[in-house]
């Protein structure tokens, strides 16, 4: 194994930087890692370097906010997480990511439109919050898997609950350090990993801490409203990302 060509080392670089600062400032961002790593490299071998960075940051981001996370949430969100993690496999075996990221994309941007109408929708999912919570833990396990892109759809779940920016941080670091681990051992099984790039990932990581160390001061900054609507926005933006891409 040798160290990839300069120019994507130093992609590599900022890669790691922002997915540190994306972990413990704003989640909601994490879909623009899986975007701009899938542009340099093949998407398969997208998801196997960037699974080692969002590890990185997961651990980090547990570290600082695990006493913030809604425990309560996270288990029952758990059981069909898992299960959409297991169709996400079947998904890389079997079926064209690009059709699945339209669908995903739409749902988001579709969603985040009814921000106007929040206090009816809130009121109509929450008198259906079983099954809002287990189509939105399925999902989750579903995107994060095919496309490290599972931020988008627990954002607008953990907005909906009204979790401040230190729960819904704490609470999304602790569902990602949980799935991440899960597909570390499937992602081996199915090929995903390729020997190509490790060196230039491992020397890059560390990076990844640098800037969780920008992001956790970022979240101490950013008012509880301006958050919430930075999460809006980069939601919305990533659903269009995976339309125009689509499309590309």
């Amino acid at each position: 194994m040798s160290f990839l060509d300069p120019n994507i080392l130093l992609f590599l670089f900022f890669t790691a930087l922002l997915t540190g600062f994306v972990k413990t400032g704003l989640p909601a961002l994490g879909g623009f890692v899986s975007v701009l790593m899938v542009i340099v490299f093949p998407p398969k071998d997208a998801l196997g370097i960037t699974l080692f960075y969002l590890l990185a940051g997961d651990l980090m981001a547990v570290s600082f906010y695990w006493r913030q996370a809604n425990m309560m949430e996270f288990r029952r969100l758990l059981p069909m997480i898992f299960i959409g993690i297991g169709s996400g496999i079947l998904v890389l075996k079997f079926v064209n990511n690009d059709v699945l990221g339209l669908i995903i994309g739409l749902m988001i941007v579709f969603f985040v439109s009814l921000e106007p109408f929040r206090a009816s929708v809130t009121e109509w999912a929450m008198r259906r919050i079983f099954w809002v919570r287990h189509l939105s833990g399925w999902l989750a396990g579903l995107t994060t898997t095919v496309g490290n892109a599972a931020g988008p759809v627990l954002s607008l779940y953990f907005l909906l609950l009204k979790l401040d920016k230190h729960s819904f941080t704490g609470t999304i670091a602790l569902f990602f350090l949980t799935v991440n681990v899960t597909k570390l051992p499937l992602y081996g099984a199915i090929g995903i990993f390729k020997d190509y790039y490790l060196w230039s990932v491992f020397a890059t990581v560390p990076f990844v801490f640098v800037g969780g160390f920008f992001g956790r001061r970022f979240l101490r900054w950013i008012p509880q409203k301006q958050f919430t609507q930075a999460i809006l926005f980069f939601t919305g933006l990533a659903g269009a990302v995976l339309i125009i891409r689509y499309f590309l």
